[in-house]
């Protein structure tokens, strides 16, 4: 039974997110991933436009695997808590899943550097940033739900801040690997949420 277009492409991203895992970006390519599916050049040609249609879906396919967030158990804060200790537990789970394989967050930094050195793939850097602030927003939101507060602001402003933090702090992360400060950096962006909801308490 032949596979669909859809099943296709999956596999051949699934494929290249290991290559680009495994060597690095600048090693991508249609081909290299097709024979890492075990795919023949003629079926990956058929399920991909280009080369940059490639890297979009490994792009979005990596955002994806770096931020999982439903593996981001909400059930877990503790109850009864200051606002700080309850996003606390939601930030260090968040951030446990957002590091917890380094390869796939260098993947994810070379895919920035390459599209903002090639304007043909300035799209896949907006892309990238607008996934990753989505997720942030539906982490927010669904924290806000279950804990009963508000935020005072729009929450894709409150997203666009942690996202940004978030990316920051995991450049930093990549280059020392220092756990302790991380962690210490997280505490202050809880204080700082703190200040964007109606009722901390």
């Amino acid at each position: 039974m032949g596979w669909s277009l859809e099943e296709r492409r999956g596999r051949i991203v699934d494929a290249a997110v290991q290559l680009a895992t495994d060597r690095g970006i600048e090693h991508l390519t249609l081909r290299a991933a097709a024979d890492v599916a075990g795919m023949s050049w003629d079926t990956a040609r058929e399920s991909f436009d280009d080369h940059a249609d490639l890297l979009r879906a490994v792009s979005t396919a990596v955002t994806r695997l770096n931020v999982p967030v439903d593996d981001v158990d909400l059930t877990a804060v503790p109850e009864g808590e200051s606002f700080e200790d309850r996003a606390l537990a939601v930030a260090h789970g968040f951030w446990d899943q957002l590091t917890s394989d380094r390869e796939l967050q260098l993947v994810s930094f070379e895919i920035l550097v390459l599209a903002l050195r090639r304007t043909a793939l300035r799209p896949l850097a907006a892309g990238q940033q607008e996934d990753q602030r989505d997720l942030a927003a539906q982490v927010l939101t669904e924290f806000a739900e279950r804990d009963g507060v508000t935020w005072d602001r729009p929450v894709a402003e409150v997203a666009r801040f942690v996202a940004t933090f978030l990316d920051g702090l995991t450049t930093s992360w990549m280059i020392d690997g220092d756990d302790d400060a991380a962690a210490a950096q997280l505490e202050l962006l809880v204080r700082s949420l703190a200040l964007f909801v109606e009722d901390p308490s």
